[in-house]
């Protein structure tokens, strides 16, 4: 019986095996060219380079690094991926910690001590292409714990800083929702609800953005929903405050275990129409989809979507690592985060390699971005 044939010298396979070379890295191409004659004769082909850039179109902007909270507050905020290397923002951020990073802003809490004011600096809404910043004037409530920075759609470098927050009393559990605009550098009305008595606890975890709206992640996927652009309007469209902050409850066929226990994210549709929830449990990310009329900006009325079960994506074949059956020891391991303008892909952070890796979740092809 004849040996088997050796897969590299198979062309077809050896085709295959090459076009999965990270273009992270071009040098390695040119090391494997002189490899062989065959080896370059098949990375020469424009058929295969046409192939191979293709195989590689990143879904979204390309990933010029990482920003992150590490716990020594004197170390730079700002990791670069391999491909962005001499890329740096302008100005240190050490000392900062970061909230929220959309349409080329990023929110920061800066605890340097104000002497004017006679307190800390606070909130600062920052450039990291121009270094320009913005201070958000007025003191901010300490209910309101959770922020995202988002363009007014008017054009222009305006912007608003929206503000939410959760209160949870011995006798009552409360909703909080307020927003800054660099326009009038004024703030918005305050707003709450009433909440029911199951204890609201928010993620530190980014928003996800559709129209007008914000959607911040809660503990067992419960989201909570803030309609800036209809508390802007508060008065004009005669507007209720369960108009503008609602809570919307996790999908009805999730089990409680999962809930409990696993990693909650919120992110919009590519397109926009479609507002999901993921939760990584062990190694699976369960998916949910809600399509509803109340994204669509002239709706006013307190209408929340059914949630559908999209999909479960089995992360086992593509993490690095072993996640294992312990989910306690997968949640020591693990921490799951999301980008508000990257859709279709996650971001997973190993504590123990000290990692993190951006997982597309269509073509589930995993990439290491820094460490």
């Amino acid at each position: 019986m004849a040996p088997p044939q050796n897969p590299l010298e198979d062309e077809y396979l050896l085709g295959e095996i090459l076009l999965r070379l990270p273009p992270a890295d071009p040098a390695r191409l040119v090391r494997v060219s002189a490899v062989s004659k065959p080896w370059r004769r098949i990375l020469a082909d424009p058929t295969f380079s046409a192939r191979y850039a293709a195989f590689h179109r990143p879904s979204g902007p390309p990933v010029l690094g990482v920003l992150h909270n590490p716990t020594n507050r004197e170390l730079d905020r700002f990791v670069p991926t391999a491909a962005a290397a001499a890329f740096r923002p302008s100005g240190d951020r050490r000392g900062r910690h970061i909230l929220d990073c959309r349409h080329g802003r990023v929110l920061l809490y800066d605890y340097e001590y104000d002497y004017s004011r006679g307190r800390e600096l606070g909130f600062v809404v920052w450039d990291p292409i121009t270094g320009d910043e913005h201070v958000i004037g007025g003191d901010v409530m300490d209910r309101l714990t959770h922020a995202a920075v988002v363009p007014t759609g008017a054009g222009g470098d305006a912007f608003i800083v929206a503000f939410v927050g959760v209160e949870n009393d011995k006798y009552l559990c409360d909703a909080h929702s307020q927003f800054y605009s660099s326009d009038t550098g004024k703030w918005s009305m305050h707003i709450y609800i009433h909440l029911d008595f199951d204890r609201h606890h928010l993620e530190d975890r980014p928003a996800a953005q559709i129209g007008e709206s914000l959607y911040f992640v809660g503990k067992s996927g419960t989201l909570l929903r803030y309609r800036y652009g209809l508390a802007r309007d508060f008065f004009e469209r005669r507007t209720v405050s369960d108009d503008v902050l609602a809570v919307i409850h996790p999908p009805a066929d999730a089990k409680r275990d999962l809930l409990r226990r696993g990693h909650a994210i919120v992110m919009a549709a590519p397109d926009q129409n479609e507002l999901r929830l993921g939760i990584l449990y062990r190694h699976k990310l369960h998916l949910w989809a809600m399509v509803d009329k109340e994204f669509s900006p002239s709706s006013t009325r307190n209408s929340v979507g059914q949630w559908g079960r999209r999909t479960v994506v089995d992360l086992d074949p593509v993490l690095p690592w072993p996640v294992g059956d312990n989910n306690s020891k997968a949640k020591e391991l693990l921490c799951l985060t999301v980008a508000a303008e990257i859709p279709n892909v996650i971001f997973i952070r190993c504590t123990e390699e000290d990692c993190v890796f951006a997982v597309d979740l269509e073509s589930l092809r995993i990439r290491k971005l820094c460490e």
